[in-house]
């Protein structure tokens, strides 16, 4: 083995082993992370009363009402906007697939034989 091959693997082996090194000292560097002990300080609101709380679920409740029956009228044509000019009834949806259902008395999963 020549003199340059064993100096070049000397100098790759040195430059391997300085990046390891520095890879394993930049994960110590803080780098905007908070310490493991360092606790925020304590938050100057307080819980909600058992009255806040009631206020709060029944402002969502009634919200929930509100857009559950929006949500339903939208689906359906109304009577005022029927008689203005759209002469067709509302469709109504009908199943794609007819499913024979067995009868009571048998089990579950089976149905019975033509």
């Amino acid at each position: 083995m020549n003199g340059y091959g064993r100096i070049a693997r000397l100098a790759l082996g040195t430059l391997a082993i300085a990046a390891a090194v520095a890879l394993l000292l930049s994960g110590c560097s803080e780098l905007g992370f908070p310490s493991v002990h360092d606790m925020p300080a304590p938050r100057p609101d307080t819980t909600l009363s058992p009255d806040q709380v009631k206020q709060a679920t029944d402002d969502l409740i009634s919200q929930r009402e509100h857009l559950s029956t929006e949500a339903q009228t939208t689906g359906q044509v109304s009577p005022a906007s029927n008689a203005a000019g759209n002469p067709r009834p509302p469709a109504t949806v009908q199943p794609a697939v007819q499913v024979d259902t067995p009868p009571a008395a048998q089990t579950a999963g089976a149905y019975a034989r033509p």
